[in-house]
């Protein structure tokens, strides 16, 4: 079992958890907003929403920004932590953790006009944890997780599109966003006490690139704008095969498949818009996120011979496909200094009030935003510094636990009597944009 624990680890530090950029913008200029377009074709954090609207960009334009974010969910004490379906040793209650560790992240932004005249724009954006190249985890199995927060956006990221400007009015763009599937085999030969050579393995792995298509479209005149971006959905699916045997006498020891979906993005489909007056901007974004696909990150181990048994899966989550209004401003108050304000609404995608078998939680969530932008010359470079903070308010629910186990026989279920899902998520950035 210690060589499955060492696969698990070794493949889990492969895979990612989407994505920082649906949940907390892509740089202080439209996290501040709202998490959406900004309307400024020459922001590069643009790439991410509408990626149509950097066609209009004609000169090498740079972006990046730091960013951390806090959770500070509602306590769970004294519920089941362990009953027949987990446990020999009888019932227990006990105390489960919230506390998820701090993320600290970078993003990077470039947009790259082509050289010939009227062939379009490049444009690149990258999301990663500082200092790590991925985090992930895939939560307990059973006890009660934020399988949204856990680490969903503690990943790297990256989208790339080709935009192209049909008249001074029009453009469109096609690109992608980019994961990764992982999958290994293991044969394990395992020598127990009394045998007279040690335990030996082998081990075969391969990491594919995956791509998830990315369109949209934007129309410019006076001082509107419309837009509409299609993200198509992205797995990345963990799966490991193992197989042992044991020696003196040789026999089959486990035969296993672990799987996992540890990171999922859904469709998006996103319709934008933009209107000047004066010195405001006004912004407004309604996406429609699909969400049937998707499965919690938890690890099932199916059994294909030997003794080990199959994880159980009583937990049967329900979704649904939710839309995600999004509104926000911008006020210029004079040429070197803008001020940014918005409001968001996340419908969780997991419905039901989770009062059975399974403790996958997740609730709506209210988003808070604001930030301000100074704008100066570099060395005769236009050059803007921004700041940013998110606050977000999961709305509260208290789960009161069905009768009886997972399995249906007398007694208590994990997570009984019951707990409140809520809390809140700070998140706060700052970064610059260079224009060349």
């Amino acid at each position: 079992m210690r060589i499955i624990a060492v696969i698990l680890v070794a493949f889990l530090s492969l895979q990612a958890q989407a994505n920082y950029a649906e949940f907390f913008g892509t740089a202080p200029s439209t996290s501040s907003v709202g998490n959406q377009a900004n309307s400024d074709e020459f922001d590069p954090a643009n790439n991410y929403y509408i990626p149509a609207l950097m066609a209009f960009s004609d000169t090498l334009t740079f972006s990046t920004s730091i960013a951390s974010v806090s959770t500070d969910f509602e306590p769970i004490s004294n519920i089941v932590i362990k009953n027949s379906t987990n446990s020999t040793t009888g019932t227990e209650n006990s105390a489960v953790s919230t506390d998820y560790p701090n993320y600290l992240g970078t993003t990077l932004h470039v947009t790259l006009p082509i050289a010939v005249e009227g062939a379009g724009t490049v444009s690149f954006s990258l999301f990663m944890p500082l200092g790590k190249t991925m985090e992930t985890n895939s939560g307990d199995a059973i006890l009660p997780e934020y399988v949204m927060y856990r680490s969903r956006y503690r990943r790297t990221m990256m989208h790339l599109n080709y935009a192209h400007k049909l008249n001074d009015n029009f453009a469109f763009s096609l690109g992608a966003h980019i994961g990764f599937q992982a999958g290994a085999n293991t044969t394990n030969n395992v020598s127990l006490n009394g045998t007279s050579f040690g335990t030996s393995a082998g081990l075969k792995t391969e990491v594919k690139p995956s791509l998830a298509a990315i369109l949209s479209t934007v129309y410019r005149k006076n001082n509107w704008s419309a837009a509409f971006t299609y993200q198509q959905e992205m797995k990345s699916n963990l799966e490991t095969q193992a197989n042992g045997v044991i020696n003196d006498p040789t026999s089959a020891l486990f035969q296993i498949t672990i799987e996992s979906m540890i990171y999922y993005d859904p469709h998006i489909f996103r319709f934008g818009g933009a209107y000047q007056v004066g010195n405001f901007t006004f912004l407004g974004t309604l996406e429609y996120q699909l969400w049937e696909n998707y499965k919690t990150p938890v690890i099932r181990v199916k059994d294909r011979g030997g003794v080990i048994i199959a994880s159980d899966d009583f937990e049967k989550i329900q979704l649904r496909n939710i839309p995600v209004p999004k509104i926000g401003t911008t006020f210029k108050i004079n040429d070197n200094l803008s001020l940014m304000a918005g409001l968001s609404y996340k419908p969780t995608p997991l419905k039901g009030n989770f009062s059975g078998s399974g403790n996958s939680v997740d609730s709506n969530s209210l988003i808070i935003t604001g930030g301000g932008t100074i704008s100066m010359k570099f060395f005769g470079k236009d050059l803007d510094l921004s700041a940013g903070a998110q606050y977000h308010k999961l709305e509260e629910l208290n789960v009161t636990k069905t009768p009886n186990q997972e399995d249906g026989s007398a007694g208590s279920k994990i997570g009984a009597p019951g707990y409140k899902v809520g809390g809140s998520v700070i998140a706060a950035s700052g970064g610059l944009r260079l224009k060349f």
